[in-house]
């Protein structure tokens, strides 16, 4: 009796201890799937808010249609194909919307964008180096643009300048700049940010500017773009050779370049390049020379002009070769007495794997050198300088390049845009402050009148009065 007694007891007790266990498994399931729950429930809510349409103070568009409109257009796209996306985005997102954006409220958008991102540098305080130049002329207007980049003891730069290194800190458009001028307008940008410390100025030769800062009384840093363009300028300007080389090519191009021939061929010669087509006929016969032997008779026939002007080749070639040198130094590590060390030992290490060193060559390492030596007193007293502009100059071409630019308008507020990450608080936060007349009154006092807008304007009066 007593064994079935404890037997039942022991039963009784697995059977409780397993419905415990799975009491307990029950349990945490529970709670694990209430934990899904509140995870989803906050994922579902989170993306509820990005698919919502964000609203913008005294706009009827929402946030998201505007920043895609203005990211479109900063990167090259045309205003009616902003505005063509966002119609995109309304439909796909099924917002309910009166009408849809057109391409005159995407440029407004852009305009104050930019403006914003103009007046958001008022605040900057520390020290800057500032890159300034003039745009060559579109239409009848030059842009004057000034651009800065903070220097900082914890931010140690070894690579190029890129746009998201730089601010935008003023913009002026004019039918022509002169010393006043520009004197006046860095005078104005300047006043308007009271706590920035000037290092010294980054430009070309260009006299205009020079006069300016001379009359400011800064300090001023030669690019070492243009002063190595004008030294290839000056060693090739006048060398009959290189004259007959390009001719040459010029009229081969014109024989060939639809035939099966026409991948032999270089790219086109620009006549404004700035090194005087150098990099284009240079790698172009090292590429011909590597696979020469490979080649029909008849093509090498036809390409052999070149190969009988060694003298001319080991010319272009030496120069080429140093200004890739010293181009890769100079852009990175900015002027100072160690890249001047190590700009010496490369040219050395170069010149030592020639043959044969060219007049031209040592020319060109003379400019260079006269130029170390401009510069070695500023450098010496503060450890480094940066040199390159080349910076504002891909500035200018990607405001140019988007689509052929006839005329300067308020459109260059979008350059403010190129270093600025879209997102939708910023696009809120900008139109929330940069009003319609505010946009009025900048393109009043810092555009002139374009021609083409003026003759836009009375074509339209004449035709709406007939």
């Amino acid at each position: 009796m007593w064994a079935q007694v404890k037997a039942t007891i022991n039963r009784l007790k697995n059977t409780s201890k397993r419905r415990t266990i799975d009491r307990r498994r029950l349990c945490d399931r529970v709670k694990y799937w209430q934990q899904r729950v509140v995870c989803l429930e906050a994922e579902n809510e989170r993306l509820r808010r990005i698919a919502d349409p964000w609203p913008v103070f005294n706009h009827k568009y929402p946030a998201q249609m505007i920043a895609l409109a203005v990211f479109i257009v900063i990167n090259g796209g045309s205003l009616r194909c902003a505005a063509a996306s966002a119609q995109f985005l309304a439909r796909l997102m099924e917002w309910p919307l009166p009408d849809l954006p057109s391409p005159v409220t995407v440029r407004n958008w852009v305009l104050r964008c930019g403006l914003h991102a103009l007046q958001s540098v008022r605040d900057w305080q520390g020290e800057m180096v500032l890159v300034m130049d003039e745009s060559i002329q579109i239409g009848t207007e030059k842009l004057l643009l000034l651009l800065g980049i903070p220097l900082s003891k914890d931010h140690c730069r070894c690579t190029p300048l890129t746009s998201e290194d730089v601010r935008v800190l003023g913009m002026e458009v004019q039918h022509s700049w002169t010393g006043d001028l520009i004197a006046d307008f860095v005078r104005r940008t300047l006043a308007s940010i009271p706590k920035l410390n000037v290092a010294y100025f980054i430009s070309d030769r260009g006299t205009s500017l020079l006069a300016a800062i001379r009359q400011l009384g800064y300090s001023w840093v030669s690019d070492c773009s243009h002063e190595m363009m004008n030294a290839v300028k000056d060693i090739f300007k006048d060398d009959k050779a290189l004259q007959e080389l390009c001719a040459a090519i010029g009229a081969l191009r014109s024989r060939f370049l639809l035939t099966d021939w026409g991948g032999l061929l270089p790219p086109t010669l620009r006549d404004k390049d700035r090194f005087l087509r150098l990099f284009t006929l240079v790698d172009w016969v090292r590429r011909l020379d590597t696979y020469w032997e490979k080649l029909p008779g008849k093509a090498r026939r036809v390409l052999s002009f070149y190969r009988r002007q060694p003298a001319l080749l080991r010319r272009l070639t030496q120069v080429r070769d140093l200004v890739e040198i010293t181009a890769k130094l100079l852009k990175a590590a900015g002027l100072s007495t160690a890249a001047h060390q190590r700009w010496q030992q490369q040219v050395q290490n170069y010149l030592g794997q020639q043959e044969s060193v060219s007049h031209a060559a040592r020319k060109f390492i003379k400019r260079l050198e006269a130029y170390f030596a401009a510069h070695a007193p500023a450098f010496e007293a503060q450890g480094r300088l940066l040199c390159c502009s080349d910076i504002i100059e891909s500035t200018f071409g990607r405001y140019k390049n988007k689509g052929g630019m006839k005329a300067i308008s308020a459109d260059v507020l979008s350059i403010a845009l190129y270093n600025q990450p879209i997102g939708i608080d910023y696009v809120i936060e900008a139109l929330g402050k940069v009003s319609e007349p505010k946009l009025k009154t900048w393109e009043e006092k810092n555009v002139c009148h374009n021609f083409l807008g003026l003759r836009r304007r009375l074509d339209q009066e004449l035709k709406n009065a007939g």
